[in-house]
């Protein structure tokens, strides 16, 4: 069955004819077991937030990519220089099909690592992970270090009944919360540098 995100998307899983996405454009993705279907409130959030902020020639970096769901997201939308990066080679291989099956193998980079793996220093103008909070903690300076002076990050994967606790986090890592969702008893967030 088709997985509707916002006004302009539909996520189909390999099996499934196009025509269900009745003309819209859409995404095949394989989850081969990984997190990143496009099912998860998490995923969803990250994936509005992407919608509402992504526009042509923005590069974007996705940390923690699994299934590349968000960085091929941000492929079709004419972003530039889209950077996915996760450090469970599984989760890559996963993400490589995927953005094959996509036609983007000449519009997203796919690194295993971490991003300490990122060779350059290059900035991003948008920079979006989807992980579990925990994980999140202990990468907010590198969201922060890798996000242009005026670049945007998104993130999600916090319980909402840890989110002021959350906020807090990111009050002490310098990042401006622009906006949060709450799904499903999950919060996301739109933060500024």
């Amino acid at each position: 069955m088709p997985v509707w995100i916002g006004e302009r998307l539909v996520l189909l899983f390999p099996h499934e004819d196009p025509s269900s996405a009745y003309g819209r454009p859409y995404l095949v993705i394989d989850p081969g077991g990984k997190f990143g279907t496009g099912t998860h409130p998490t995923t969803r959030m990250c994936l509005t937030i992407l919608e509402d902020i992504l526009r042509e020639e923005q590069s974007v970096l996705d940390i923690g990519t699994g299934t590349g769901i968000l960085a091929i997201y941000a492929a079709t939308r004419a972003a530039k220089g889209v950077v996915a990066i996760d450090p469970d080679f599984e989760a890559c291989r996963v993400c490589r099909q995927n953005i094959m099956k996509n036609g983007l193998d000449q519009k997203v980079r796919l690194i295993n690592g971490r991003v300490e793996a990122l060779s350059d220093r290059r900035l991003f103008d948008i920079v979006v992970a989807n992980l579990e909070a925990n994980t999140l903690t202990v990468v907010l300076p590198a969201l922060r270090a890798r996000a242009q002076p005026d670049g945007l990050i998104v993130i999600s994967g916090v319980p909402a009944v840890a989110q002021s606790e959350f906020l807090s986090l990111l009050e002490k890592a310098s990042l401006k919360v622009l906006s949060s969702v709450i799904l499903d008893q999950w919060a996301g967030f739109l933060l500024g540098t």
